[in-house]
């Protein structure tokens, strides 16, 4: 999975270089609905591993970047919680909150229709802060994510993108706590070129 989502993000970025001129920078913000994938949740000391559920949670994200034609590329800080709703086998409490710091390229898809699809993959790093029972823990992974969605294009300056994200890292450990992690983002938001 890691080698397909290299592999991606370096065509994305390779793409751009031959552009013949950049479209000028734009600035994005965006937020939605943050669904953490069910976890494996080993304490340390503690019984075996559990495998946790999330309630859905929120996310929101804040990007600077350049558009090529067709080609992205931008740089983006993120920030997601959800609060964990219990597990099988034993009671678990808590909540997850990670940001993102990540590099993303995306693909434009030109066609004849209202809206631009497009689809994109980031890496990058994923600090998680972790909650389990009272115990707090705070690691920091490699991160990757991939994304589709759609563009509509309010006016010249103005476009609104609702999309679909995957993210994931290796899994969080400290404090006597592992947490496996990934998710599914829902999001709407901004774009505004310059």
């Amino acid at each position: 999975m890691k080698k397909a989502v290299l592999a991606a993000l370096f065509l994305c970025l390779a793409s751009a270089l031959p552009a013949a001129a950049a479209q000028g920078p734009y600035l994005g913000v965006a937020g939605g609905l943050a669904v953490v994938h069910d976890s494996d949740i080993d304490e340390v000391p503690g019984p075996d591993d559990s495998d946790a559920e999330f309630d859905v949670g929120f996310g929101f994200n804040v990007a600077a970047g350049m558009r090529f034609d067709p080609v992205r590329v931008e740089a983006e800080f993120g920030l997601n919680n959800a609060d964990m709703d219990g597990s099988e086998g034993r009671g678990l409490a808590g909540d997850i909150t990670t940001m993102s710091f990540m590099l993303n390229g995306y693909y434009d898809l030109k066609i004849a229709a209202p809206v631009t699809p497009f689809f994109g993959a980031g890496l990058g790093i994923i600090n998680a802060e972790l909650e389990v029972n009272g115990r707090e823990g705070d690691d920091t992974n490699f991160g990757y994510q991939l994304t589709a969605g759609v563009t509509s294009n309010i006016n010249p300056h103005l476009d609104l993108d609702i999309y679909y994200r995957y993210q994931g890292a290796p899994d969080f450990e400290d404090n006597g706590i592992e947490m496996s992690y990934d998710s599914s983002l829902i999001f709407a938001g901004l774009r505004y070129s310059f």
